[in-house]
């Protein structure tokens, strides 16, 4: 006689308000949901020139959120402080499986890995702009990448010049 499993209980996508998905992961946890906020590491640009320490949330104004227990109710979601709503087609609230969210997670994970590898913002092939310095406002295609600077394979006087840039002075174009 085969085995019923537990009916799978779905991931529904909840609508934060701008900039409060912090507040409303963390108020939806003490009400006992599981929420997941994709977050993923950027590199930001200072005054020395560019870091990987800005966590960015994956989608903006949006976490998931599913039920802990069976007999618990998505009705108290919407009321949630950092909360908007429930995204919905109608009035059925949008789902997610759990294939969809591991899918989700591995990108998340396959991102940070990467991001722990790279020692710039920049890799060979990228485009970028050159922000400051004599040769501001020009475009280019990244040559090559070192600690300080990038090579950067500029077009001058009808000839392709590869060009050593510091960091801090491009942008991806």
């Amino acid at each position: 006689m085969p085995a019923h499993s537990p009916p799978e209980k779905p991931w529904y996508v909840c609508l934060c308000k701008p900039r409060r998905e912090a507040l409303a992961v963390r108020k939806l946890e003490e009400q006992g949901y599981e929420v997941y906020l994709p977050m993923l590491t950027q590199w930001q640009k200072t005054r020395e020139g560019w870091t990987k320490k800005k966590p960015q949330v994956m989608f903006p104004r949006y976490s998931f959120v599913r039920c802990a227990r069976l007999e618990q109710s998505i009705a108290p979601i919407r009321s949630t402080p950092g909360v908007t709503g429930l995204v919905t087609f109608g009035t059925i609230p949008a789902t997610l499986d759990e294939a969809t969210l591991a899918a989700i997670r591995a990108l998340v994970e396959s991102r940070a890995r990467a991001m722990d590898e790279q020692r710039a913002p920049f890799q060979p092939g990228d485009s970028v702009q050159i922000a400051a310095g004599p040769l501001k406002g020009m475009s280019g295609i990244v040559s090559a990448v070192a600690d300080e600077r990038v090579s950067v394979l500029l077009s001058l006087l009808g000839r392709e010049k590869s060009v050593a840039v510091p960091t801090a002075h491009l942008t991806l174009a």
